[in-house]
């Protein structure tokens, strides 16, 4: 058995590979986490409208135009705002956000993330799961 003088914790390559796993870390959470944010206030969006009483009787450009502003407000531009389609028919309203944000992680390797929400008027208790 080693006495307790010879241990000294751990070696150089030990904390290298601590090192570089929590660099990796913080590499995916830097450049994942704010699109992961950016969906939460998407779904957070499409919560308030499927509360709003008016909704399942709003025509398609005013949910639009009510969408807007709220992205707007909550700094969200880009493929999210671009990817709203707001389809009525005779029973109910749909809402749909399907959109994909492809992110270099480093160098050549990517990351696709794909975020569908779906909000329909007939079961907005249902609100935002993806499908």
């Amino acid at each position: 058995m080693n006495s307790i003088k010879k241990q000294k914790g751990l070696s150089g390559i030990g904390w290298l590979f601590v090192i570089s796993v929590l660099g990796f870390s913080l590499l995916l959470v830097s450049k994942l986490g704010p699109h992961y944010l950016d969906n939460r206030f998407v779904v957070s969006t499409l919560q308030t409208l499927a509360d709003d009483p008016e909704f399942p009787r709003m025509a398609p450009s005013e949910i639009r135009s009510k969408l807007y502003k709220i992205f707007t407000l909550n700094n969200i531009r880009g493929t999210a705002v671009g990817a709203l389609e707001v389809v009525k028919n005779s029973k109910s309203t749909l809402v749909t956000i399907n959109y994909e944000e492809r992110i270099s992680l480093m160098h050549n390797i990517d990351v696709v993330l794909t975020f569908n929400s779906l909000l329909d008027s007939a079961r907005p208790g249902e609100c935002c799961s993806g499908y």
